[in-house]
């Protein structure tokens, strides 16, 4: 799976090339153990999990101009029907962003 620049740079230094970043978990729920402390230590006080990650991944991804079919292969969707859960938050603020500024046409005196 393909990880930005900046991505790589935090997971530490390369060990062997073929090697797995996370190689070796036991089991899904461990990847809770460094984001409770990536959390604590950036002083964030609530309680996020993996899946709030993932979603706040895809929902930048789409507020950013990426496809809905790549967003949907980077988190291993089968199915774009299951990503486009994420592409109504982006289109909620799309909506809300558009009403954002109003102007008082009733009274304009020019």
């Amino acid at each position: 799976m393909p990880i930005s620049e900046q991505a790589f740079k935090l997971c530490g230094e390369p060990r062997q090339p073929e090697q797995l970043v996370f190689e070796g978990l036991p089991n899904p729920s461990w990847i809770s153990r460094p984001l409770r402390a990536w959390i604590e230590k950036a002083g964030i006080q609530k309680h996020l999990s993996f899946h709030c990650f993932r979603h706040t991944f895809a929902t930048l991804q789409l507020a950013n101009g990426t496809d809905i079919y790549t967003v949907s292969k980077m988190l291993g969707h089968t199915n774009v029907k299951t990503t486009q859960v994420y592409a109504k938050v982006v289109d909620e603020k799309k909506n809300k962003a558009a009403n954002a500024i109003q102007i008082d046409i009733e009274n304009d005196k020019t």
